[in-house]
């Protein structure tokens, strides 16, 4: 498996995969020519195209482990070109009533989710975090930790839910919206605003 970022978000999903006893064939993948050539010492960086679609037939599942939606975005469009699988990364035990697509997902540990919630492209959804039911959560979402989203409610792609922050029912968040910590979102937000 390939995790795209070698930053402190790749870490905790290695983190997550090594917990679980997934430890078979996972390398790294980081476009930033300065970036480490091991993580922990183990798991090599590929740091070019050529190697990276070497490793791809390794093994061709791929997650984006980014917190910026639009570079998560970029790099799943990419792997997606590299006929690369999506595949989630999930704390085994968490609390899920919905099934989730395999989609490059990442959900850290403590998150609860309810029924009917769907889930977009390569959603980053850390730890302790809330998703009631009858949510439809867009692509390429961070939903920070400590965050509870109260159904029904809808976020749009690209947006970034910042720690802490609540959203409570019957309401629509845009695509690339940015709200802020601490938040309580009690109205529906535009593209691109922030709150």
């Amino acid at each position: 498996m390939i995790l795209v970022g070698c930053g402190s978000a790749g870490k905790e999903t290695l983190a997550m995969l090594l917990e679980q006893g997934k430890t078979d064939n996972i390398f790294f993948y980081d476009e930033n020519k300065n970036a480490e050539d091991f993580i922990f010492e183990k798991y090599m960086v590929i740091k070019d195209t050529e190697t990276l679609i070497e490793a791809l037939k390794i093994d061709n599942r791929f997650c984006v482990s980014i917190g910026n939606p639009r570079r998560r975005k970029k790099m799943f469009d990419k792997f997606i070109q590299l006929n690369a699988k999506p595949t989630n990364v999930i704390w085994n035990k968490n609390m899920s009533i919905s099934k989730l697509q395999e989609n490059a997902t990442i959900i850290h540990p403590g998150v609860h989710i309810s029924y009917d919630v769907k889930i977009g492209k390569s959603c980053f959804i850390h730890s302790n975090s809330s998703i009631s039911h009858k949510i439809t959560i867009g692509d390429f979402v961070n939903i920070s930790p400590l965050c509870a989203l109260i159904g029904p409610c809808e976020i749009g792609s690209e947006t970034y839910i910042s720690v802490g922050s609540i959203v409570l029912p019957n309401v629509k968040i845009g695509n690339n919206v940015y709200v802020q910590a601490g938040s309580v979102v009690n109205r529906d937000l535009k593209d691109f605003e922030t709150f």
